[in-house]
């Protein structure tokens, strides 16, 4: 009687073992079934997600595990995909904004006397160097910089404020290092430094605005007219266009590289499928 009741013991052991194991099954094939319709529509995260939750709960399920398999490669070449074309799509709005706004800038070549290639707005004056002012540029790859121009007495100022409508910002401070031609004080205010200029102008656009030299002797402030706070805004809405240009197409290669990955792996697993058939 005793070794009857161990036998049934032990069945119902096994029965139980396999009861679970039919279970476990089930459930990892239902997270790769939900995994495929996520694909299907588009939700490539929750796809993702979803064989995430599949590997960490049911790693010993291999023919759910296999199914995974062939589904992560078309997961990452559909959302690749889609990358890729938002990506394309923000590239050519950005050039095609920047040709646009293009036509109202001079381009500086480098020569001997200028050190480095920039573009300024036509409408700032030609005559900035002799007067007290401060006027914007772009590098061709989008840096947004500022120049001040302060003619007459030095005072060594290391910022600039920019105020109106009893607003006001002010350039990050530098070590005063004057660009410095006889007949002037000139500071350059490099991205990072300026870019509080470039987006108080953009918020201002062609509204007067009082420019005030800060950071050393006291220099009368002076008025930046409508025409010139419309050439700085301009200007950092250019270097917005550039800028986002060179690092979006640089993430474009890598993108069609990961696309060629993901396909080149399906085509494996399509080679070994029909090897082994």
């Amino acid at each position: 009687m005793k070794t009857l009741t161990l036998m049934f013991a032990a069945c119902a052991v096994v029965l139980t073992a396999c009861g679970s194991k039919n279970n476990d099954s089930e459930k990892a094939d239902t997270l790769v079934a939900e995994a495929a319709a996520a694909l299907d529509g588009g939700d490539f995260d929750r796809a993702s997600e979803l064989l995430d939750s599949l590997a960490a709960a049911y790693p010993h399920e291999v023919e759910a595990g296999r199914s995974a398999l062939q589904l992560r490669p078309k997961i990452m070449e559909r959302k690749t995909a889609q990358e890729i074309v938002e990506l394309q799509a923000l590239i050519a709005l950005s050039t095609a904004y920047a040709d646009s706004i293009s036509q109202y800038f001079n381009s500086v070549s480098r020569s001997e006397d200028q050190l480095e290639p920039y573009m300024i707005h036509k409408d700032f004056p030609a005559d900035w160097r002799e007067r007290n002012t401060a006027v914007a540029r772009v590098s061709p790859g989008g840096e947004f910089y500022v120049i001040s121009s302060l003619a007459g007495r030095s005072t060594k100022h290391t910022g600039l404020r920019l105020s109106g409508d009893g607003v006001s910002v002010s350039t990050g401070s530098v070590p005063y290092d004057s660009e410095s031609l006889l007949t002037r004080e000139s500071v350059r205010f490099a991205a990072g430094k300026a870019d509080t200029l470039g987006v108080f102008a953009v918020e201002m656009d062609s509204r007067p605005l009082t420019l005030e030299f800060i950071g050393g002797a006291k220099a009368a402030p002076v008025t930046l007219s409508a025409k010139e706070v419309h050439a700085m805004a301009d200007t950092w809405r250019l270097s917005q266009a550039l800028s986002s240009v060179n690092p979006a197409r640089q993430r474009l290669e890598q993108l069609k590289a990961k696309l060629q990955v993901a396909r080149d792996q399906q085509a494996r697993q399509a080679a070994d499928k029909a090897s082994d058939e």
